[in-house]
């Protein structure tokens, strides 16, 4: 039985070693957060959980300079669920409430925004990128995104959209 997720619901894409920054003067308060983003029929879902990934894999997910459309090799809804019950800081974002996704370069760097609308009715972004170069001390972030083609993502999302 699922918790947070609908029994009919299905992971349409998934996409590891991804970074979450919020937009705005919240996100300059707020550590970015390293995870994977599930692509569901109903949900746009991101999980703060490191999964160990192979040079092989990589090519799988970021190869030629883009982000391709794949999924994880063996997750499924069920560990999705779980992972989601796991982890508190977990973002579900409905697709209905998905106000606008686009790929957006900010300086030598490309991220996934994506604007929705919140609970309480007000816009709220995240930007969704892929680091090229991480620190780990005192804590660990990126510190270079790197500058992917996010067109395929972006064509995946808008298509479930509607």
């Amino acid at each position: 039985m699922r918790i947070n997720i609908e029994n009919d619901e299905n992971i349409i894409a998934s996409l590891p070693k991804i970074w979450k920054n919020e937009v705005g003067l919240r996100g300059f308060f707020s550590k970015s957060k390293e995870g994977f983003l599930v692509l569901t029929n109903k949900n746009l879902i991101f999980v703060p959980e490191w999964i160990f990934i192979t040079v092989k894999d990589r090519e799988k997910f970021f190869g030629g300079n883009e982000v391709k459309v794949s999924t994880i090799d063996g997750y499924t809804e069920t560990k999705l669920d779980e992972d989601i019950s796991e982890h508190s800081a977990s973002v579900i974002i409905p697709l209905a409430s998905i106000v606008e996704v686009e790929s957006v370069k900010l300086r030598r760097s490309t991220y996934l925004r994506v604007r929705f609308k919140s609970e309480n009715g007000k816009i709220k972004a995240y930007d969704f990128g892929v680091a090229l170069a991480i620190t780990n001390y005192p804590i660990r972030q990126p510190l270079q995104i790197l500058a992917l083609d996010w067109n395929p993502w972006v064509k995946v999302v808008r298509a479930y959209l509607s």
